[in-house]
């Protein structure tokens, strides 16, 4: 590297490290009594109003910024010579002083689970659940249950769908508004790990797998209206989603499933998630079906389309009932 002048290095010695550390470095330094200062950076470094200073970690001393710079910031003298001249002709330090390391963010405590307080009827729900078109049957069970029910906030009915562990005890949950308004959120404190799930009336090898509770109530139900056999002879699965950390729960609540039935989005993220968790479950010695929405995007537009075909042949769905498994 070429050398500098005398010239330059004069021009370079007029500048003192308080100059210095005003222009360059203002936020990375604090008073340390009269007419003092520390380096934050540099703890073991400090410096007066008159530009001397002391690093105490090497015991080293000086005034000038530009002995700061090769004995603190270890800088070339050359290139510390034209640092300090590019500064006083207004251009901004090239290289990166040493900073006072930021102080690690302050953990905000993880908000405690807790289920919304139930409204004294359940009415705005199940109307609206009804108008989606899940079967009677299905509703009364989730109600039973107690993996469904209603809570308003500001007068705004909604539907809460709760997700439990392997015991059956309430650890998450989900919300879905019943209005015009389209509200969803996840209950605060809720873990993608704690699922909604309807479980078979006895013993079930199978369980099948939806994205939203309202698609698993969906799959129960177009069991019951397209007598497709038992609709309490299966479980069935919400992951609130597409993670399949959900299902990884419950296989561990029921070890003895052998048959998992994939029944997620007709959506590209659907579709695509489905072959994740096939290869996820790759080795596992369990059958993995991928059965997708034949109608729609999802289950729920499957029933409604083959609930509207029923009713136009006159047929209720209040007649298609089964007798439940108690």
């Amino acid at each position: 590297m070429p050398g500098v002048t005398e010239q330059e290095i004069a021009q370079a010695k007029q500048m003192n490290l308080y100059q210095y550390m005003q222009l360059c470095e203002p936020d990375n330094f604090k008073p340390e009594g009269p007419g003092q200062f520390r380096h934050k950076g540099h703890s073991s470094l400090t410096f007066a109003e008159d530009g001397s200073w002391t690093y105490f970690k090497t015991k080293a001393t000086g005034r000038t910024a530009l002995n700061y710079l090769i004995a603190v910031e270890g800088v070339s003298f050359v290139e510390a010579v034209r640092e300090i001249n590019r500064i006083q002709g207004g251009v901004r330090p090239s290289f990166q002083p040493v900073k006072a390391p930021s102080p690690p963010a302050e953990k905000k405590p993880a908000k405690e689970f807790r289920l919304p307080k139930p409204d004294k009827n359940n009415y705005a729900a199940t109307a609206y659940l009804r108008k989606r078109c899940i079967h009677p049957n299905v509703l009364t069970l989730c109600k039973q249950k107690r993996i469904l029910y209603q809570t308003s906030f500001k007068d705004h009915p909604n539907c809460v769908f709760v997700g439990r562990d392997g015991n059956g005890e309430p650890k998450g949950g989900s919300l879905r508004g019943c209005s015009q308004i389209q509200f969803r959120r996840d209950i605060p404190g809720s873990k993608k790990i704690y699922p909604f799930y309807i479980e078979a009336a006895a013993a079930a090898d199978t369980v099948e797998v939806y994205e939203a509770p309202i698609d698993a109530m969906s799959g129960a139900s177009l069991k019951i209206i397209q007598h497709t056999g038992n609709w309490r002879g299966v479980h069935y699965l919400a992951l609130g989603g597409t993670d399949y950390a959900a299902l990884d729960s419950f296989l561990t609540y029921y070890p003895n499933i052998t048959h998992i039935v994939l029944c997620l989005d007709n959506d590209e993220a659907g579709r695509t998630r489905t072959q994740d968790i096939i290869k996820h479950l790759d080795g596992s010695g369990k059958t993995v079906e991928d059965r997708p929405p034949p109608i729609g995007k999802d289950y729920n537009d499957t029933l409604v389309q083959v609930t509207q075909e029923y009713q136009k042949h006159c047929i209720s769905l209040d007649d298609i009932l089964e007798e439940e498994t108690r």
